[in-house]
Parts: structure tokens; C-alpha cells; sequence
């Protein structure tokens, strides 16, 4: 239901109806070749496992997506490898050869079973289609009493000798038995492929805005992290929040080829103070951050956490940097509508004799009167740098609220990394990590290979390592026999780095 959502968004968002199966190209082979470069979006082949078959077999038609789609199911274990190898399976005869031909000669689907005995045997639908229940319910006297008919059937297409085209239905029946009870059906098979190209050709021709919709449907926080990816990959740029920009969605900016994020994906935000934020942004313009948070506060639902969580993403940046701008909204909830200071609180408000005399209209011995508190609050604040959070809290901040970190400083070496994972094994010796490049973002997962390294260098999450490089290794994983064999993927190792921060 996601990935049909992801479709029906992607076309409202480009302005095309949902397309019907007659009107797409189902043979376009730039789509065939661009679903192989990412998983991300690509119904039922978004797992690593699925993916690397996918990426294996290649596919450039449905059927061939349909085949590794009922392949990665339990009927597949017996001729996967083989199929992804590109094997051409023989059968026991060349006429059950060239009915399996569309499958590379391999027993895959329920509907092969059918062909076989219709088409082959020459039963009818309807008894090829029970029989082939009956072999997948292991119904034995229903089989027996349909033998004398396929063994006829088979004999009559058979060009070989009576005694020899026996011998090669019932071997075919023995296979067709051993897989029965597990086949995938065509249809449904047939059904998964057609929406993941349609994911893929969507996602091929309107990247922006399949990228979008994918972002909005995501149902946890892997799905925003294969969003953000595949952002990457197509040159999306994904922008931050930003108001008079930001609606409770993500959204498309097209002339820009970006996308700007949605307020409603952050922790603790929702599309009510989404919309009421928009509204005020096109409602008139601003001059001062000070001016905004009256109106967010008289015209709008935003309370003080989805404000502070707003600032510290940077959603006010025209107005300043999230630094001061947290810093103003503290010296606003201490200072607007008050009407008057004791003489005895002016320190702890962080006020002076001068500043009281000139915004208060009375003065008595002990309270200044009738302050103007927005003068005040506005030459308070105008004292306050124009500055940032510092890296680490801007990090903190994003994993906290966006559930990732987002934060790139170009200018920056490309050798500094900082840690935004970190997970130690049983002897705390060999941890696996995830290291942030903070010139662009780029995250690399890797681990330290030997204890004595870490050891002598130790460091935890948030950290920042000065890398010179990372080693790689192949990475095992168990073939279908359950044996460890090497792949052709890489794992990084982390062997050499200096601790610049703990």
C-alpha cells in the first residue's frame, strides 16, 4: 500500500494521472538500467539481500522481475544460484524445455505446472489446476487416478519411444512435486514487478517529485535515510526547513531541483503549525525575529518545544543564526507584555539602571514602571553575536529531532569525521561505527578491525577522528547451503585515525 501511495503522490505532484498498464512503456531500458543503481523506491527489492539479486540478474523486462521476485521466495532456494548465475536449466525433454523457456528452463511458478498439464498432457484448465492442487496438498490417490491421462497426453506430444516419454513426465512430475507445495504465482508475481518498474520509471523521469512522495510515505526512520540517499544519487538537492518556504510535507521545488523538508517529519511537529507558520510568512513581511514571535505567538498553536526545535533547524535563518535566535527567544518569554521590573530583579533579568530609565515612563523607589518591552527586548537582543551552535550540539540537535544528522560544512578538511554511531561488542574492543564526513555528509559504516588500535586510541559516539583512509575487506555471507562464502561487497575497516575530540 506504501509503494501504490508513493505512485498515486508522484503523478498529483507532477500533475499526470495515475497511469494505466496500456499507456507504459514497459520496455525502456534507461529504466531497467537506472532501478539497479539504488534500491530506494523499488517495491518488494529495497532489502540488501533482494537487491543484490536484482542487481545480479539484471532484468530488462517484467518477466525477468517477475522471476527473481518468486525466486527470493522459498521455491527459489533449489535454483537461485544456478538462475542468477545465469544457468540454463535442462529438463527432461526438449518440449518441457521450450515451455519453460520464458524461465530459463527452471520450474518456477504455479502457472508452469498448469502449462505443463494443459498444454503438454492436454488436460483441461480446470483438472490441470486441481491436479496441481493436488500434488501441492501431497493428495497421492488424486494423482494416481490422473497418471493414466497425463501419461496419455504427454506420450501423444512426445516424439520419443512410449517406454522413454513415461519415464520423462513422471520425472518431471517427481520436480514438480519437490517444488509444488512453495511455487509463487505468475499473477501475483507478475502484479509486485509491474508496480516496482512503475516505481522505477517514476522515479527514472520525475525524480523530484518520486523522491518526495517517497519521503512523505515513509513509515520510519530507514525509509527517510533511503529518501535522503537517493536524493544524493539523483543530484536532489534535499533543503532545509525554512519559513515562508516549508509546508507539513515535503515539497518540490522544481526550477531549483530540490526539495524542501517537511515540517510535519520533524519529532514533536505537526501540518497544523505548519500551515499557520505559511500563513503568516505570505500574511506580510517581517522585519525583525522579534516581530515574528508575536504573531507566532497571538496567531498561531506553536508552543515553546516545537519553537525551540524550529530555531535550533535553522527554520528562522533569514532572521539570524540558531544560536542568537534561541538565546531571543529566551529573552522573549522573560520580557514580552511585562509592565513594570523591581529594582531588586534587574540583575537577575540581566538589565541595567540606564537601559531601565530609558524604557520605563515612572521610576519609584522601588520598581520601574510602564517599560516599554519591546524597545527593550529589541536593544537586549541587538547585544547578542550573530552566532551558531557549535558542530557537536548542531549534531545532537538533528539526531534528536530529525532523527539524523544533516549538518555539512564544506570548508572543512575532508579528513574529519565525527562518530554519529557507535556500537560496542561484548569485549568493548572492536566496535562498529558509523563516521560522519563533515566537509559533505558522507557516511561511512566500518568498524575497527584489531582491539589494539581502539585500544590505544580509544573514543565513543559523538567523537571527531581525523581519518586518513579506510581499508577494505570482502564481506562473507551464507549461500543457500547455509556455508559462509565470499561476496563481491566491500566492508570498510577503520585502522588509522587520530582522535581530534572526545
Amino acid at each position: 500500500m506504501k509503494s501504490l501511495e508513493v505512485i498515486r503522490k508522484t503523478c498529483e505532484y507532477t500533475g499526470i494521472p495515475y497511469p494505466k498498464s496500456h499507456e507504459i512503456n514497459w520496455n525502456d531500458n534507461a529504466v531497467w538500467d537506472d532501478m539497479i543503481t539504488s534500491p530506494s523506491g523499488i517495491f518488494q527489492f529495497e532489502g540488501n539481500y533482494a537487491y543484490e539479486m536484482l542487481k545480479q540478474f539484471h532484468p530488462h523486462k517484467i518477466n525477468d522481475m517477475s522471476i527473481v521476485n518468486a525466486a527470493l521466495r522459498p521455491s527459489g532456494a533449489s535454483y537461485r544460484n544456478r538462475l542468477l548465475s545465469g544457468e540454463i536449466n535442462k529438463n527432461p525433454s526438449p518440449i518441457i524445455d521450450a515451455l519453460l523457456a520464458d524461465n530459463n528452463g527452471y520450474l518456477i511458478f504455479q502457472e508452469d505446472t498448469i502449462k505443463f498439464l494443459q498444454q503438454i498432457c492436454g488436460l483441461s484448465g480446470s483438472e490441470a489446476d486441481n491436479i496441481r492442487r493436488a500434488i501441492g496438498r501431497k493428495q497421492v490417490d488424486r494423482l494416481e487416478k490422473a497418471l493414466p491421462k497425463i501419461l496419455s497426453g504427454y506420450c501423444q506430444m512426445s516424439p520419443q519411444p512410449k517406454e522413454i516419454a513415461e519415464q520423462e513426465a513422471k520425472q518431471f512430475l517427481k520436480i514438480i512435486e519437490d517444488s509444488a507445495r512453495y511455487q509463487f504465482g505468475f499473477n501475483h508475481s507478475q502484479g509486485y514487478s509491474m508496480i516496482g518498474y512503475l516505481c522505477a520509471y517514476l522515479r527514472y523521469y520525475h525524480p523530484e517529485e518520486f523522491i518526495a512522495a517517497y519521503l512523505n510515505c515513509a513509515n520510519n526512520t530507514d525509509d527517510i535515510v533511503y529518501g535522503t540517499e537517493l536524493a544524493k544519487l539523483k543530484n536532489v538537492k534535499i533543503l532545509p526547513i525554512k519559513f515562508g518556504k516549508s509546508l507539513a510535507d515535503y515539497s518540490v521545488d522544481k526550477p531549483s531541483h530540490a526539495i524542501y523538508k517537511g515540517i510535519e517529519s520533524i519529532k514533536y511537529c505537526n501540518a497544523q503549525i505548519a500551515d499557520e507558520l505559511m500563513n503568516l510568512a505570505q500574511s506580510k513581511e517581517y522585519e525583525d525575529f522579534i516581530d515574528l514571535l508575536n504573531d507566532i505567538n497571538a496567531r498561531t498553536s506553536v508552543n515553546s518545544r516545537q519553537l525551540e526545535i524550529l530555531t535550533g533547524l535553522n527554520y528562522f535563518s533569514d532572521f539570524g543564526n540558531n544560536k542568537k535566535l534561541l538565546e531571543v527567544e529566551k529573552l522573549y518569554d522573560k520580557f514580552a507584555g511585562i509592565k513594570q521590573i523591581k529594582k531588586d530583579k534587574m540583575e537577575e533579568l540581566g538589565v541595567n539602571e540606564f537601559l531601565m530609565k530609558k524604557y520605563a515612563e515612572k521610576e519609584t523607589a522601588k520598581i520601574y514602571k510602564g517599560i516599554n518591552w519591546l524597545g527593550l527586548l529589541k536593544e537586549l537582543c541587538d547585544k547578542i553575536p550573530n552566532e551558531s551552535l557549535d558542530l557537536i550540539r548542531q549534531m545532537k540537535f538533528e539526531k534528536d529531532h530529525l532523527e539524523y544528522v544533516n549538518t555539512v560544512m564544506p570548508d572543512i578538511s575532508k579528513d574529519y569525521y565525527v562518530i554519529v554511531e557507535f556500537i560496542q561488542n561484548k569485549d568493548a574492543s572492536k566496535p562498529r561505527l558509523v563516521a560522519r564526513r563533515i566537509y559533505d555528509g558522507e557516511e561511512i559504516k566500518t568498524r575497527i578491525k584489531y582491539s589494539k588500535i581502539y585500544q590505544a586510541n580509544p573514543f565513543g559516539l559523538w567523537s571527531i577522528l581525523k581519518i586518513d583512509g579506510f581499508d577494505k575487506e570482502f564481506k562473507k555471507r551464507p549461500d543457500s547451503t547455509g556455508k559462509w562464502v565470499e561476496t563481491d561487497e566491500l566492508e570498510d575497516i577503520l585502522n588509522s585515525y587520530e582522535v581530534i575530540k572526545e
